[in-house]
């Protein structure tokens, strides 16, 4: 393993924009964008990986940490406001800073993974100024706890509220070997930064698959999981015992998100109707209390509350909607939220953290078009605020050349509504247009509005691209999420059907060029699509996705006794549904495809094994089905090096060019 970390803080040079008031932003950050064709960009503009990636305030507010790349590699690098000199905290080869958090106002810990998003490169800390570096857990593989600190560094919103060297992390030592349990299910430590010294804080019976910390780094929260059923557990201390508090099914249990001041009131989430709302929960009356907030589209809260570090209580709650957003109780954030959309017009504003005393915040600009950049606010002087932009996460991408995203809803056949995003190519009517139908991963997630490198590029190329929330999607309401259950190839895919129809009805969409690719579960959708409605699509694509439903339900990496029986209600169940298994895999149907298919897969991917693609590619052989199957060594669940994600991306190109026109 190469050397993680150097003595020698390293100074580089960086170049930053001048500080600019508030009020005159928007007018400086105005443009022109001329109508007409879109030009036709490189490949590489919407792949090359970005110069940046996070960047977070130290709780002083002195210094900024960022993820850059360095000799090939993402690192770890520092930014001292006083000066803008900037110093390199990590000087990785083999594998890339992937997460990092401020312990204090001096140190940071980082985690490294491998470009497959394996938690193989261990847990390192070292002072902002690049000394002191310490290796804390190389040879086990560790990730960062959900509760206190690191809980913090999690919800990307808060500062520490202290000073101090130990932090709180889950180590699981047997590697990832997730479907043996011990692999799975972790223990507690707290670690000491500077010593690496290791005290255990709680040791896993086998059955915890969450925990979340108090604001005083006690772990006093555990969700376990037998069956269908979760519970959450309590305890006032680490030495006392822990107590049941909740047990509820897993499709509409409460869900603990973080504490507050007060560590007898923990934040949940928790129905509220068939949406899921922001309550606090009675720990010591083991029961539900006052709901905080609920919006009657939308699942709230997206991530954990954003609760005051001053007072016992929240400022903000973060949720989807169509686009990403908070709800701001606090006033002084919502004005400054409103300071920020004025300038920045059009804009996803998204406020990651601040300092200690709250005089400086720090936000994330992005938009569908953009990547984004990240700005500072200054608001020690609330009558004269200033705002300056630190830095372009992807400079040479020009909004302006870019493609517009809009929400669309549509009825499904038995009268579900059905969210989704539609993006036309810059300069186009919106009419009769080629399209290309893009069904998310999971399946139990969504997509968003904001900048997708893949719709873009899609976009970019003269296809409109089309994302639907099919049911079994998150965000959007209980009904909506639990009617896809066992629908795999069944009511969801009739949704993304419906879509289909819905724009060629409303004239979108032209009848005769339409395609769909899909990665993970959306490879299976895909290959779903062209299995089952053949009269559909020109052609298909289908990235690391599912193929054999048997397969997967047997090898997919989580432990049996977690995942067994929630597979059976949200999948299918391998005992007593063969029949239907059969039926709904992908390679027991391909005597219906008509139309040529691309599939890729990485050799070294865990979760969706290239294994599904060979057995796809020998059931389109066997049927004469023109196809083409990328594998490629050294990747895992979606390409990461640049080289192969380039070459994946000019096939897509020209399996498009050839079979949509």
């Amino acid at each position: 393993m190469s050397q993680a970390v150097h003595d020698k803080p390293e100074q580089m040079k960086a170049n930053f924009r001048s500080i600019l008031p508030l009020l005159a932003l928007g007018q400086a950050l105005a443009f022109f964008v001329p109508l007409g064709q879109a030009e036709k960009l490189p490949l590489e503009t919407f792949f090359k990986d970005p110069e940046f990636r996070r960047m977070r305030l130290s709780p002083d507010g002195k210094w900024l940490a960022a993820i850059a790349p360095r000799k090939g590699k993402y690192n770890l690098m520092t930014i001292r406001l006083s000066d803008r000199k900037l110093f390199g905290c990590s000087e990785e080869k083999e594998n890339e800073v992937t997460n990092f958090t401020w312990v204090s106002n001096t140190r940071l810990i980082f985690e490294m993974k491998n470009r497959n998003n394996f938690p193989n490169g261990g847990l390192y800390a070292v002072n902002r100024d690049g000394t002191k570096p310490k290796v804390l857990n190389a040879s086990t593989k560790a990730r960062f706890e959900f509760g206190g600190r690191v809980m913090k560094f999690m919800n990307l919103y808060d500062p520490l509220l202290d000073e101090g060297d130990d932090i709180l992390v889950e180590v699981r030592r047997s590697g990832v070997q997730f479907r043996e349990d011990r692999g799975f299910y972790g223990h507690i430590v707290r670690l000491n930064t500077l010593t690496g010294k290791e005290k255990r804080v709680v040791y896993n019976r086998g059955d915890i698959i969450q925990y979340v910390s108090d604001r005083e780094d006690v772990v006093r929260i555990a969700v376990t999981q037998h069956g269908l059923m979760r519970s959450i557990l309590h305890r006032r201390s680490h030495e006392d015992k822990w107590e049941e508090v909740y047990k509820g099914d897993f499709r509409t249990a409460v869900a603990p998100l973080g504490f507050g001041k007060n560590p007898n009131i923990l934040y949940v989430s928790a129905l509220n109707g068939d949406k899921k709302a922001l309550y606090q929960f009675d720990l010591k009356g083991k029961k539900l209390g006052r709901m905080i907030f609920a919006h009657p589209k939308f699942d709230v809260p997206s991530g954990p509350p954003i609760i005051s570090d001053k007072e016992d209580k929240v400022l903000g709650v973060p949720y989807g909607g169509e686009r990403p957003q908070v709800y701001w109780f606090d006033k002084d954030y919502q004005l400054y939220q409103a300071m920020i959309n004025k300038a920045l017009p059009g804009m996803a504003n998204d406020i990651k953290n601040w300092s200690k005393k709250q005089d400086l915040i720090l936000f994330h600009s992005h938009s569908e078009k953009t990547i984004g950049s990240y700005y500072l606010l200054d608001i020690s002087n609330k009558k004269k605020p200033k705002m300056e932009k630190l830095l372009d996460l992807a400079g040479w991408i020009e909004p302006e050349k870019l493609s517009p995203m809009k929400s669309v809803q549509y009825t499904a056949r038995d009268g579900l509504a059905i969210h989704g995003y539609l993006t036309t190519p810059k300069g186009s009517d919106g009419k009769n247009m080629p399209l290309i139908v893009h069904p998310h991963g999971g399946p139990s997630a969504r997509d968003y509005w904001g900048w997708n490198p893949d719709v873009q590029f899609l976009a970019n190329r003269g296809y409109a691209v089309f994302q639907p929330n099919f049911r079994g999607s998150t965000g959007y309401g209980t009904k909506l999420f639990t009617a896809g259950f066992r629908e795999w190839g069944g009511k969801m895919q009739d949704d993304i059907t419906d879509g289909v129809k819905y724009l060629i009805k409303e004239g979108i969409a032209n009848p005769k060029r339409i395609g769909i690719y899909g990665a993970s579960y959306g490879g299976y959708a895909a290959m779903a699509g062209l299995c089952f409605t053949p009269e559909l699509y020109r052609c298909g694509i289908n990235y690391v996705g599912v193929t054999d439903i048997d397969l997967i339900l047997k090898e997919y990496p989580l432990p049996e006794k977690f995942n067994d029986a929630v597979d059976a209600v949200m999948i299918a169940d391998r005992k007593k549904d063969k029949d239907w298994i059969k039926s709904r895999s992908i390679q027991n149907n391909i005597d219906m495809v008509r139309a040529p298919v691309l599939m890729a897969y990485g050799m070294e991917d865990w979760r969706v094994p290239p294994k599904h693609g060979r057995i796809l590619k020998r059931a389109l052989d066997k049927n004469n089905i023109p196809n083409k199957l990328i594998l490629k060594a050294n990747e895992g669940h979606g390409f990461r090096n640049e080289k192969n994600v380039f070459e994946f991306y000019r096939e897509v190109e020209a399996f498009l060019e050839a079979h949509m026109n």
